[in-house]
């Protein structure tokens, strides 16, 4: 990352206000555990300051996946998975375990497979288990085809209180179309379930937006 970019994006956290900044999967095919990434790193630890990694719209290396709208529907979430697991194999967590990392639509979907992952970690030949650097990690409740299924499995292998409530904004909900994704009435919905939830009712006011507000210092 260039110099004049990160002093622009110190000013902009530290006399501006912003309260965070959002990066991609990938970089123009360039994964998030590169060393061209750590100086971004360094800063946002320092400055105690969230990034969301959401998908990138279209993430390189998956040739085989370009038929019908694949990318869309399924690469962007893999690629999330993806970059949460480089991240943490690439020894990112663990020399900046300050950082605050908040990854899109429950990592994509991370939680089926973070097992198979965790009983393989031995080959990052890191200091520490995978699950403690996991669990170091935030992931949002998005994706404009978020459902209560998706929540219940990944509250099996994410801890509730690294969970954040959020809605794919600027995602249109002016919809009565199930088929073209979620209405307002279907977030409404979501919310209800998440209240549903036998989680006590502190950690589900976490979820809802307690975790979040703290992530981004804002009074809640």
């Amino acid at each position: 990352m260039e110099d004049a970019g990160l002093r622009e994006l110190e000013r902009a956290i530290g006399e501006l206000g912003l309260k965070g900044v959002t990066i991609s999967s990938q970089v123009n095919g360039l994964s998030l555990d590169a060393k061209e990434f750590t100086p971004l790193y360094e800063l946002m630890s320092k400055l105690g300051a969230p990034i969301f990694v959401h998908p990138a719209l279209a993430p390189k290396g998956y040739s085989l996946m370009n038929d019908y709208q694949l990318p869309v529907i399924l690469t962007r979430e893999f690629d999330l998975g993806v970059a949460v697991t480089r991240l943490i194999a690439g020894g990112v967590i663990e020399r900046y375990p300050d950082l605050k990392l908040v990854f899109a639509h429950f990592g994509g979907r991370l939680a089926g497979y973070k097992e198979r992952i965790a009983r393989s970690s031995y080959r990052f030949k890191l200091p520490k288990a995978f699950e403690q650097y996991f669990d170091l990690l935030y992931f949002d409740m998005a994706g404009f085809e978020g459902s209560p299924i998706a929540l219940r499995c990944a509250l099996e292998g994410i801890r509730p209180e690294r969970l954040v409530f959020a809605t794919d904004y600027p995602q249109n909900f002016n919809t009565s179309d199930p088929k073209q994704g979620k209405s307002v009435d279907g977030v409404s919905e979501y919310l209800d379930e998440i209240r549903a939830l036998p989680l006590d009712a502190k950690v589900k006011d976490d979820m809802l937006g307690r975790t979040a507000a703290r992530l981004l210092n804002i009074q809640a």
